[in-house]
């Protein structure tokens, strides 16, 4: 009787009423500092996230007109066909081009949202060091890929070289994966990766692949950015005792 009441009480200790209080506890922690500083400071908070909404849904306005598209697909259009330089090239730009698999109101809702948050948790420059080397290492990883898969003969390297590698998805990715490590929302980034994993398995394309890159890139800035400081600095605490 005793192990049974133990066991019901462990039941009831890790049920849907303590996840709930689990994942409250997580949304406050990521969302409420933004909350506070929209109130005090408005939309000045946030003039990065702003920005970068307004650039996407600018080229998402743009591709419509025939001149338009043009501009949009000889500034920031990226695919794997192109020469690495002309890549490199337009790889600034290319965070806000249409992405292939995602309407325009999607792309800036999830940047206004996640852009938002990492922009109060992280701080203005570091979201930005942050979104433009995932941006640059994701589309660099997708190469390397494409070139590897082309090399053995496995996948679709024919369809993956003329398929558009644009949008702020991977960015959207690693910038939620650092800012869910900080605020320690491990539930929440527990579901991302899942849905990252799960997305790669369904569907086996290059987003997918690089998707899964950009949770490693998120993980890494987490390490650099938050951890290292920290080691070093108790490092040398230890050294000075």
């Amino acid at each position: 009787m005793a192990g049974r009441n133990g066991a019901e009480a462990g039941i009831s200790r890790f049920g849907p009423r303590r996840a709930a209080r689990i994942l409250a506890g997580e949304a406050d922690r990521v969302f409420r500092p933004v909350l506070v500083e929209l109130r005090a400071r408005g939309w000045r908070a946030i003039p990065f996230s702003l920005a970068c909404a307004a650039l996407i849904a600018l080229f998402a306005l743009l591709q419509h007109t025939d001149p338009g598209w043009w501009l949009v697909e000889h500034v920031a259009a990226v695919y794997q066909a192109l020469p690495v330089w002309l890549i490199v090239l337009r790889l600034p730009l290319s965070m806000f081009a249409p992405a292939p698999d995602l309407p325009a109101w999607g792309a800036v809702a999830q940047v206004l949202v996640v852009f938002a948050v990492a922009e109060v948790q992280l701080g203005r420059w570091r979201t930005l060091l942050v979104a433009v080397c995932t941006n640059a290492l994701t589309t660099l990883s997708a190469r390397l890929m494409w070139i590897v898969s082309a090399v053995l003969g496995v996948g679709t390297p024919q369809i993956d070289a003329y398929e558009l590698d644009t949008g702020p998805s991977t960015v959207v990715v690693a910038l939620s994966v650092y800012v869910l490590l900080r605020c320690r929302a491990y539930i929440v980034l527990a579901a991302v990766v899942l849905a990252m994993v799960l997305e790669t398995v369904l569907l086996p394309n290059l987003a997918g692949r690089e998707h899964l890159v950009a949770v490693g890139l998120g993980i890494a800035s987490y390490l650099i950015g938050d951890r290292l400081p920290v080691a070093l600095r108790d490092r040398r605490a230890r050294r000075r005792l």
